[in-house]
């Protein structure tokens, strides 16, 4: 039972737009993206070196650089989201163009023999997270309504101090009613159910992040370096909820529609450093550690009941325009990673990342975030993400293949987050060019409640991502 009042807190997002756990999780996770080749290498780029995505996984990466180089990657993004509830199941889908990387590397030799023979400067920016979905849900509830849920929120509560993004809009049209006598307590001719439930759930945007990098090569066998990130949130939400009687069963009661918004953007500050050491001609070590991210974050949100009743007409009310600024932390994370290279035409690479979710943090001036941060802590844990991938250089051409694993950052299978990407690519380069392409095919499931989940069954949701990276770069 206090699993599912857990998962109550969680995952009930659609009807309260108050900065909770979620917030924690969504802009904690990430995927190793940005250049085609660190796509179809898996993501594994943490000890490979002089490719730009590999620089927010270890900055130290900027030391294998020999030439200054700059690159860009446009990419195509579409996924694939079915929802299945009961004996329903709808499709959701969502495309999306956008830059997965952009940014030039600067060389500085010494001239020098032995010792530091090479400084590099890095400036540009990688996609580490992509929010482009489109969700469809249906469902034939025959034993409660989201009016259920609203009763439970209302009743005690004055009518005139019901929310005003949700309870208060219900009471407004007539879908929630006080009993009389019943010294404020609410009743609903949906409240048992009997309706017929339908969800349509855009999303879109992402976190890009802008990293300065600095690092340098000390006899080809040290690498170092160190960035500052400038990650920024772009995220929306859009969501119409429909309730109607399909059987015409119920007295006075038609459908109902509620719209909801909601829009956060945010700045953030993370400090990298990084090592890689080469102790032979075949064999690369990484080690990594990224700081916890400090954003500072804006939300902007409204809703609209809109009810449709039997003789044709319809009523609506609009909540008012919320708004509010706040403070999130995400966890640091720890990388460590290896790279070996065989008769210098094969090289395979494994990662491993570090990262424990129950350190995540909101907090603000007016508000101390106690329950949510408690939340964080008893829902989330530790996890490990985990990529491997392999290339094969037959100049001018390289094929390239990879697998990534990242982990549930829900314990005690309260849900789960767990991903599995797979990718493959190919690559062109001479002295002074290259082109790169790859694609990348990612899997994960996860439950959704539409409201309370101890009123309502989850509906489960299977989300599949494909990307195709094109990446092309100059040398100088």
């Amino acid at each position: 039972m206090k699993h599912i009042l857990l998962i109550a807190g969680i995952l009930f997002s659609l009807s309260i737009f108050a900065q909770n756990e979620v917030d924690i999780l969504r802009y904690s996770q990430y995927q190793v993206g940005g250049t085609a080749r660190s796509i179809g290498y898996g993501g594994a780029v943490g000890s490979l070196g002089a490719d730009f995505s590999s620089l927010t996984v270890n900055p130290a990466g900027i030391g294998l650089y020999r030439k200054s180089e700059m690159s860009i990657s446009p990419t195509i993004y579409f996924s694939n989201v079915n929802a299945t509830m009961g004996d329903h199941s709808a499709d959701g889908f969502k495309d999306n163009f956008n830059l997965n990387q952009y940014g030039a590397v600067f060389v500085t030799n010494t001239g020098s023999k032995k010792g530091w023979k090479a400084f590099q400067f890095g400036i540009g920016v990688n996609r580490s997270n992509n929010f482009n979905h489109t969700t469809n849900i249906n469902n034939e509830n025959s034993k409660n309504s989201l009016m259920t849920d609203y009763i439970k929120q209302a009743n005690g509560n004055h009518p005139e101090d019901l929310d005003r993004f949700s309870t208060d809009l219900a009471w407004y049209n007539w879908l929630i009613d006080t009993i009389p006598g019943g010294n404020n307590t609410y009743t609903s001719v949906i409240e048992n159910g009997g309706v017929q439930q339908d969800l349509k759930k855009r999303n879109w945007g992402s976190v890009n992040e802008m990293t300065l990098n600095f690092g340098g090569s000390y006899n080809d066998i040290v690498y170092i370096g160190g960035a500052i990130g400038f990650p920024f949130v772009r995220y929306f939400e859009e969501s119409q909820y429909t309730e109607f009687d399909a059987a015409d069963t119920i007295a006075n009661f038609k459908s109902y529609i509620r719209d909801q918004y909601i829009e956060t953007h945010g700045n953030g500050v993370n400090l990298k450093i990084g090592l890689i050491i080469r102790p032979t001609g075949f064999l690369r070590f990484g080690v990594a550690f990224t700081s916890p991210t400090w954003y500072s974050m804006n939300d902007t949100w409204n809703t609209t009941i809109t009810r449709q009743f039997e003789n044709g007409t319809e009523d609506k009310k609009s909540s008012p325009h919320g708004e509010y600024n706040y403070d999130l932390t995400t966890p640091m994370k720890l990388n460590a990673s290896a790279t070996f290279t065989i008769a210098r035409f094969l090289m395979i690479s494994g990662d491993v990342d570090y990262i424990n979710y129950t350190s995540g943090r909101l907090s603000a001036r007016d508000y101390a975030f106690f329950e949510e941060n408690a939340a964080a802590r008893d829902l989330f844990q530790p996890t490990l993400n985990l990529r491997a991938g392999a290339e094969i250089r037959l100049r001018p051409l390289s094929f390239r293949m990879g697998l990534q694993r990242y982990g549930n950052a829900y314990k005690d299978d309260l849900n789960s987050t767990v991903k599995y990407v797979a990718s493959a690519g190919i690559g062109y380069r001479t002295r002074d060019f290259f082109v790169d392409m790859a694609y990348s095919y990612a899997i994960n499931k996860s439950d959704y409640y539409m409201y309370d989940p101890n009123i309502i069954n989850a509906s489960n949701l299977d989300i599949r991502e494909n990307r195709i990276v094109l990446t092309t770069g100059y040398k100088f």
